[in-house]
Formats: structure tokens, sequence, C-alpha cells
């Protein structure tokens, strides 16, 4: 049975710096643009059929089971072409935002890897189709 990604959460310790960093550095187009970060209880993001949100790590706070509160992750942002992938680079490069891996060919696609404020690994990927 096929599954479908629908939705990305990601739980942060400040999540409106976090927030304004994924609209104003990535460029991500919100969900609901009169939607007030400090506000609410998510922020979502469009980003395709998939869509992208974060929230306060609170919301997790009255979880009665046990999870791993520090599990590390690596989203990727799909670049429609090589130099979609080059002028998204440049502009975090611009910004100031820490680059891990520069255009780099990998064997599933050319990426580059950066860091958000809360520390998480971001790829932009580009694959030939």
């Amino acid at each position: 049975m096929k599954r479908d990604l629908v939705f990305v959460n990601l739980l942060s310790k400040n999540h409106e710096k976090l927030i304004e960093f994924y609209k104003k550095i990535v460029g991500l187009n919100p969900i609901d643009k009169k939607a007030d970060p400090v506000a609410e209880r998510w922020y979502g993001f469009k980003t395709g059929k998939t869509h992208f949100a974060i929230e306060p790590m609170s919301n997790r706070d009255k979880y009665q089971f046990d999870y791993n509160k520090s599990n590390p992750v690596l989203i990727q942002f799909k670049a429609n072409s090589l130099k979609d992938l080059k002028k998204w680079t440049e502009r975090l490069e611009k910004e100031g935002v820490t680059i891990g891996q520069r255009i780099m060919k990998k064997s599933y696609g050319t990426v580059t890897t950066f860091v958000d404020p809360d520390g998480n690994c971001i790829e932009l990927i580009y694959t030939e189709q």
C-alpha cells in the first residue's frame, strides 16, 4: 500500500526565530499569511505536496509516553534546477547561514547542506529527472 507523506512538523525551543528564518532567509511561503507566529501554536508553509510546519516543543509537554526529544533531523527541499540551487545557496551565504556542503555532487543528487537556527541539518537538492 502506498503511503504519501503529507506533513512534517519541526519542533523548536525557539519557534518564533525559526519561523522567521524559514520565511525570510529560506524564502518559504506561509500557508496562512495572516497567522501570527507568536500567537499560533504551529506555523505552516507551502512546500508542494507535503506541508512543512514549525511549532513550539511545549506542544508536546503533555505527552504521556517516552520519545526522543533531542532527535536530530535532516530535511530536504527540492531545487528545480542547478541554477535554482546556486541562487538559493548564494542567498543563504549572503544572509550568513552556516553552509556545511556547497553545491556538492552526491550519488543521490547535487546538494547544498546548511544549518538552521536550531542546529537542524537542511539540504537543498537538485536531481536530474
